[in-house]
């Protein structure tokens, strides 16, 4: 007797693929998206579309760029008392860099080794007890306090920043639609404009992070990191670009635009494209692994408290230049009124 079974769908991609009889969604249907999730995204994208007031999105961002800058404040305090600990070190003749990693022994030994503390000179556990290493172990602790201070900031900060993509996302996206509901003829694309935006945060986060692994030479790590930083600031400008000339009342020719964008838009591409270049990864990738000692260590710990008031320059000038987009856009609006967009028919 034949199998009639043999050609039909194994039982177990039955369940992968069609609902069960408690009507619970397939596993396939949650990764790609039912049939009907596809056809209603579809039927947003081409939905006519009018101009959106970006207040809720901006709000968002004021709150976030508040709590960045109030970070940039706590990493300037930590990273100035960190590098007036160090100077005292110095002062007391200490030359050489702490090892952060206590558990291994043999770093530890070194280190009292070049500082004269002659008495660490072994790892057995009974004389350890007897307190041979506790003048070196004074200052490893101390060297793993301050960094690890300084490294639970930075990573707070970096979630935070991380965070507000989304609603910058948002913000400019909007922006992008808003600047044709309000008669400005442009054939930038607010999906494509924001995906390549991601993308080149994406190629800068993946190559400011793999420039050490790459090579050990300064000069072509930092061109590593430039290339990237170049490439984020072109896709940025030719956003701004365009929504600056969309929200703009004025009728404003491409042969005057540099000199028609406000000092706020000016400011921020110097200060952005300088926080690319000049921050916490990069200032580690380009000078603290080449510190040799103390005093080197201390200018590195001076870079990054530097860095942090550059980055708090930049929340505080990001968030001047948003209101300023989000006021051109809803006076022009105002002043001028909007249309309705339909994508299907939009050249």
């Amino acid at each position: 007797m034949k199998n009639n079974k043999k050609f039909q769908k194994p039982s177990s991609l039955k369940k992968l693929s069609v609902k069960n009889e408690n009507n619970q969604v397939s596993l396939i249907t949650r990764i790609f998206g039912s049939k009907k999730e596809l056809e209603n995204a579809r039927e947003n994208f081409f939905r006519k579309y009018s101009f959106e007031t970006n207040i809720n999105p901006l709000r968002i961002i004021t709150f976030l760029l508040f709590l960045s800058v109030i970070l940039c404040i706590f990493i300037f305090l930590v990273e100035r008392n960190n590098e007036n600990k160090y100077r005292e070190w110095v002062y007391d003749g200490i030359e050489s860099i702490p090892p952060l990693d206590t558990l291994n022994f043999e770093s530890v030994i070194e280190f009292s080794k070049n500082e004269n503390f002659l008495t660490c000179n072994s790892k057995d556990p009974e004389k350890l007890l007897e307190g041979i290493c506790d003048q070196s172990l004074i200052y490893i602790n101390e060297m793993n306090s301050t960094q690890s201070n300084s490294q639970i900031i930075f990573i707070i900060q970096f979630l935070i920043l991380f965070l507000l993509f989304f609603p910058l996302g948002t913000f400019f996206h909007r922006a992008i639609r808003n600047i044709k509901t309000l008669k400005y003829q442009t054939n930038i694309s607010a999906e494509k404009s924001i995906i390549w935006i991601y993308f080149g945060i994406f190629l800068y986060f993946l190559f400011t992070f793999i420039s050490r692994w790459l090579t050990s030479n300064d000069t072509i790590i930092f061109i590593i990191i430039f290339l990237p930083s170049s490439f984020l600031s072109f896709r940025i400008y030719k956003v701004l670009k365009e929504i600056y000339l969309g929200s703009s009342i004025l009728e404003i020719s491409n042969k005057s635009l540099i000199s028609i964008f406000s000092n706020k838009l000016k400011i921020w591409f110097l200060v952005f494209f300088s926080c690319c270049m000049f921050n916490p990864s990069t200032i580690t990738r380009l000078w603290g692994y080449n510190a040799q000692n103390l005093s080197e260590f201390i200018d590195v710990t001076r870079f990054m408290y530097v860095s942090s008031l550059l980055l708090g320059i930049l929340c505080v000038v990001t968030l001047l230049l948003v209101v300023e987009i989000y006021k051109m856009q809803e006076i022009k609006k105002i002043k001028k009124g909007s249309i309705e967009i339909d994508p299907l028919n939009d050249d």
